[in-house]
Formats: structure tokens, sequence, C-alpha cells
């Protein structure tokens, strides 16, 4: 099929307004005051600063409702201020526009075109603030992702392997315990469980590809991190299982090892090199729960402090590019939640004992969150302080 006119016009758009254009004419320069004296063989051409761009389109409408589409576009062509122009040939620019000439015909039906001309937009144009969320979550990836790329493993001989396994089988098994004994959402916690059992069974085949083997631990600490938003945890839920979390990450060290898994060094070292890996990548999935919108200060807090327990912990073993990774992670974990405007606590100081359903009334919030928030052992008789 033989090329028609449409098909070499080209797309602009000028605020959601699309139209059509085959060129375009752009002009700049530098505006210059030249100074010609008496006697003066040269004369003095002085730089008075860039000249204001220049920009012209001509947009076309064709069919039957080209009319309505030309008025539109010279609605918002009337319009005051500046805005990006996506120009088919220098992409997005800041301009504003300052004339605009219609012409069509009685022999020209069904068709119209409206000249443009715009000039740079002058003031600065706005730039996109950043959602400080998506900045934690994403250094959050980048330091579980920079354990990732750290982690090695040295080579072992088959006695060597199977002990290594063994030991790693028994750390997976506690990590198993812990989710189970975890309250979370039944579907989500029988996927995490699924993913244990799932490293368990291919830890011989995965020992032989470290980074399949850090990837491995990894999926599974983003399935803990990532899951909690998935599975819809509650704030007041969340402070618990960053806590739960951080037990794990400061507590993967292997001890009382025997057999070969004491006295071959190559595997003595490849487990510590496996617990600095969990400990790392669980500390990523304590930091991926805790980013929430909170809805009280003492959750908020309480997820935080137990972050930073772990980064005291950690930080004096990471090497260079992890310890930047990971406190990168945490300021902008911080910044995001320290964002947040919570309403001010209430605070109660009790002497005597009182049913938490009571409690919960007179703070008017509901009796599940005010059980969460507290850590109430027995409903029937709380006393201390609580925080509604």
């Amino acid at each position: 099929m033989a090329e028609s006119y449409r098909d070499r016009w080209s797309n602009a758009r000028w605020r959601d307004i699309e139209f059509l254009t085959d060129s375009h004419d752009a002009k700049g320069g530098r505006r210059k005051a030249v100074h010609e004296f008496p006697g003066a063989e040269e004369p003095v051409v002085e730089d008075m600063g860039g000249k204001a761009g220049d920009y012209q389109l001509n947009a076309y409408f064709i069919g039957n409702d080209y009319d309505r589409e030309a008025v539109e576009l010279i609605k918002v062509l009337n319009q005051p201020g500046a805005d990006w122009l996506l120009h088919p040939w220098l992409g997005r620019i800041w301009v504003v526009p300052v004339s605009w000439s219609r012409r069509e015909s009685n022999d020209q039906n069904g068709f119209c075109t409206v000249s443009i001309s715009w000039v740079a937009g002058g003031d600065k144009p706005p730039e996109a603030t950043p959602d400080q969320v998506d900045i934690a979550a994403s250094s959050i990836d980048a330091f579980a992702g920079a354990v990732v790329a750290d982690f090695s493993l040295l080579p072992m001989s088959a006695g060597g392997l199977s002990a290594f396994v063994a030991q790693v089988q028994g750390k997976l098994e506690f990590v198993r315990q812990a989710i189970s004994f975890a309250t979370l959402p039944l579907t989500w916690s029988s996927q995490l469980l699924g993913l244990v059992s799932g490293i368990k069974g291919d830890l011989g085949t995965l020992a032989a590809i470290p980074g399949s083997y850090a990837n491995a631990f990894r999926g599974l600490s983003n399935a803990i991190g990532l899951g909690a938003d998935d599975a819809g945890l509650a704030d007041t839920d969340r402070p618990r299982l960053v806590s739960r979390l951080v037990s794990l990450s400061t507590n993967t060290a292997y001890s009382n090892l025997s057999g070969v898994a004491a006295t071959d060094s190559a595997v003595r070292g490849n487990l510590a090199r496996d617990a600095a890996l969990q400990s790392r990548l669980f500390l990523a999935a304590a930091m991926q729960v805790a980013l929430v919108d909170y809805r009280a200060e003492v959750d908020r807090t309480a997820a935080l402090v137990a972050i930073d327990t772990a980064y005291d912990t950690l930080l004096p073993t990471l090497p260079d590019a992890v310890f930047q990774a990971a406190v990168t992670a945490r300021t902008a974990l911080v910044e995001a939640v320290m964002a947040q405007d919570l309403q001010p606590q209430q605070v109660r100081d009790l002497v005597g004992y009182l049913p938490s359903t009571v409690l919960a009334h007179r703070l008017q919030i509901d009796e599940d969150v005010f059980l969460a928030r507290n850590g109430v052992r027995h409903p029937l008789f709380v006393r201390g302080r609580v925080y509604g």
C-alpha cells in the first residue's frame, strides 16, 4: 500500500491534547549588542546573554470532529503558564505558548491547521519529588543485593559438603520453627514454610553454586519482608514480627560443632559465611516489614528500635560495600517512616488491674489493637503503662 501524507505526520502533545504535525522550526542563539565607534576599525560586540528559544509547530486536525479538536487545543493554548511540550523531534521541552493562528477554508472541508509559536518557559520546570517509601524500598533491595553479591563459599570435600549441609539444615529447622510460632496469616505462613522446606531439600545442589545458594535465601527473605504487604499484615503486628526477624538475624552463628564440621577449616569458614548471609538477609526482611504506614508512634518506635539493635550487632562485621548499602538502607527507612505525621498517642499509668476491654474503650481503640500494641499477657489483668 502506497504511503499517504497521513503516514508522514508525527504526534505531538500539549497539556494532554495530542495533535498531528509534519515539520518544525526552532530558533536560538545569543543576544549581541554591536558597538561601532568613530575611527575604530573593529566593532565591540557585547554579549547580552542567551536568546529565548523559539519553537514553531503546525497542528493538523482532520475528520468529522476536526473543529472540536482544534477548539480544545486552542483552549489549553490560551491557559497561562509554562508546561511540558512533547515535541516529536526535540523530546520534552519546557515552553510557554505566545501565539497561534488557525487556518481553514471551504476547499479543505474537514481539515484545519493551527500554527503555534512557543518560547522557552523561563521558570525552572518542576521536578518530581521522589517518594521516600520508594527510596527506602529500593535501598533495602540494594542492601540485599549487596549481601548476595558479597557471598562466596570455599571449596569443600564430599565429606565436608555433607557436614555443611547437615549444619545448615539444622539451622533452617530453627527458622522453620520460628515461622511456625509466629502469628502470621495461614496462607502466608504455609508459603514461607514451603520455601524453607524447598531450600532444605536442595541444599546439596545449591551449595555447589554459591550464587544460587545466596539467591535462594534472598528469595526467602523477600517472601517474608514483602509478603507482609501482600498478606495485609497490620501495622500493630509489624513490631512483633520485626523483633522476631531481628532475633533470627542476631542468632545465626553456628556453635557446638562436632565431627567434620569442627575439624574441617573450609566447613567452618563456610558456616561462618552462611551465618553472615542469613543474618544480613533477615535484617533486610525486618526492614521491609518495618516499612509501613503506622497509626501510632509506639508501634513505629518499637520497630525502629528493633532494627537499630540488629544494626549495632551486625555493622562492625560488614565489608565496605555491604556496610555502605546497610547504612543507606537504614537511613532511607528511618526517613520514610519518621516522615509520617502520627497523632500523639494516649498513655495511661495504671496502679491497679483493669480488663483490656475497659481500657480499650477508654482509649477509644479496638481491643485487638490494644492487646497487640501493649503485649498484654492476660486480658483481664492489665496494669502499668499502656498505650492507646
